[in-house]
């Protein structure tokens, strides 16, 4: 079993063997790996080191093989006394990654093989790209930048149940923080419960640093604390989130302190009637789009006073930083036309700014079910 998810090898082993199926009908005998989602997904192997250089060779038949820094080696070793790798190379701080990697590639690749490379993931820079291309002109390189995440899309039961106990985490550490907010209170009060609630409350660290603003500074919508001292009549956006096995389940609530001009209160509004229709119109089947279309069919017939952002949410799951939607997603807004499927997860998410420049926001994170839509977190407007 995985020390962190609790998944089975026997788990590991099905995602596996569907990547191996999707690379035989793609004609690809391997994939470097460097995506660290992807890596998790497919072995249950991690570290907080994302910014090192690191990938796994996924063979389309042999073993499973990590190549990363020296200093990761432990880690590394455990993970092939656990199952979820073969075996492991590593270079040292006084070599060159490129050339040591090369070697590797060297003794592991065929001469005509195509081989997948993960172009567009940002742990695997240009020039490192251009490097092992380089090194390695008898290879058939392709681009699979997106292969292994579309599989991530649609979550297998383990991951839901996963993901589920990431909403309770999140939903606790939103109510901790509401309770919390008031006139006198700072930006940094309110992040420093959060941050306190996350590790009480058994989340691991998140993807994202928490998003906590109060009145004008609501309207940069991705803003950690600043200081900024709420004041009577302000209105704060919190965007939270829980942490399990890297599965990432936030949420966004407004909260109006007092009596905040009438213009937000009203925004608010809108959007929670906007973001509960973007979350009932999920249905397999249906295109993608038909979330932010139900959210903008909502919106249009409203006189909200907001300026919109044109998407209703993303996918997300597994995540590391620099961003708990991962390197790889799909944005909710109406030109989208992959189907929607059973076991989607979304943050299903509504912004709006007013004419000053403030802003509000609803989300939660929602799964699609045989039955529906299936809430894991709980967003919504508050008032204290």
């Amino acid at each position: 079993m995985d020390r962190f998810t609790g998944f089975s090898r026997e788990e590991y082993a099905a995602r596996q063997e569907a990547l191996r199926s999707r690379m035989e009908a793609e004609r690809l005998d391997a994939i470097v790996v460097s995506a660290p989602e992807n890596i998790l997904y497919l072995t249950g192997y991690q570290t907080k080191a994302v910014f090192t250089f690191q990938f796994l060779l996924f063979l389309r038949s042999g073993p499973l093989e990590l190549f990363t820094r020296q200093m990761e080696y432990v880690n590394a070793r455990d993970a092939v006394r656990a199952g979820g790798l073969d075996d492991f190379v590593v270079f040292q701080d006084d070599e060159d990654p490129i050339e040591v990697s090369s070697g590797f590639l060297a003794r592991r690749l065929g001469a005509g093989q195509k081989v997948g490379l993960e172009l567009a993931s940002w742990t695997m820079s240009a020039q490192r790209a251009a490097d092992i291309t380089a090194s390695h002109t008898g290879v058939d390189w392709i681009d699979v930048s997106s292969l292994i995440d579309r599989m991530r899309l649609v979550k297998r039961p383990a991951e839901l149940d996963v993901m589920r106990e990431a909403g309770r985490i999140g939903d606790k550490v939103s109510n901790s923080v509401g309770q919390v907010i008031a006139a006198g209170r700072s930006e940094n009060d309110l992040s420093a419960m959060v941050l306190s609630a996350m590790i009480a409350y058994g989340s691991e660290y998140p993807g994202s640093w928490p998003n906590i603003t109060s009145g004008i500074r609501t309207g940069l919508i991705h803003a950690t604390w600043e200081g900024t001292v709420i004041e009577a009549d302000d209105h704060v956006v919190t965007e939270v989130t829980g942490v399990r096995g890297r599965y990432h389940a936030p949420s966004m609530r407004v909260t109006l302190v007092g009596k905040p001009e009438p213009a937000i209160e009203r925004g608010a509004e809108a959007l929670v009637k906007a973001q509960a229709a973007a979350v009932a119109a999920m249905e397999p089947g249906a295109p993608m789009r038909v979330i932010n279309d139900a959210a903008m069919a909502v919106l249009d017939g409203m006189n909200h006073g907001l300026t919109l952002a044109r998407r209703s949410g993303y996918s997300l799951g597994l995540g590391f930083p620099p961003s708990w939607g991962a390197q790889w997603q799909l944005g909710l807004n109406s030109v989208v036309e992959m189907p929607l499927e059973i076991g989607m997860t979304f943050h299903v998410v509504c912004v709006g700014h007013l004419p000053d420049g403030k802003a509000v926001a609803i989300g939660s994170t929602a799964a699609l079910g045989p039955e529906g839509p299936e809430a894991l977190t709980r967003g919504g407007l508050y008032r204290v």
